[in-house]
């Protein structure tokens, strides 16, 4: 009889392991919740810096004249002074 309690206590402690554990999302599933594409097209149109390079998103950028987009306004000067 008491073999039996045993055997029972030990599967209702294997159950509530199992299912605790079970409950919980997988790690890698929440990282990647929307996809890359969508990701992308959410920063909206990139630009690159004329003076650095450095791409950033259309409606953050600094313009200059003929067409030209900066990162940030000490490029855009800098540029001017070359």
């Amino acid at each position: 009889m008491k073999l039996l309690v045993d055997l029972l206590v030990a599967w209702a402690l294997w159950f509530l392991v199992r299912r605790l554990f079970r409950s919980q999302p997988p790690l890698r599933s929440t990282f990647r919740s929307t996809p890359v594409r969508r990701r992308v097209r959410a920063a909206g149109d990139m630009v690159a810096c004329t003076h650095c390079g450095l791409y950033v998103p259309r409606a953050e950028s600094v313009s200059g004249g003929q067409g030209t987009a900066f990162c940030c306004l000490e490029h855009k000067e800098a540029a001017a002074r070359h």
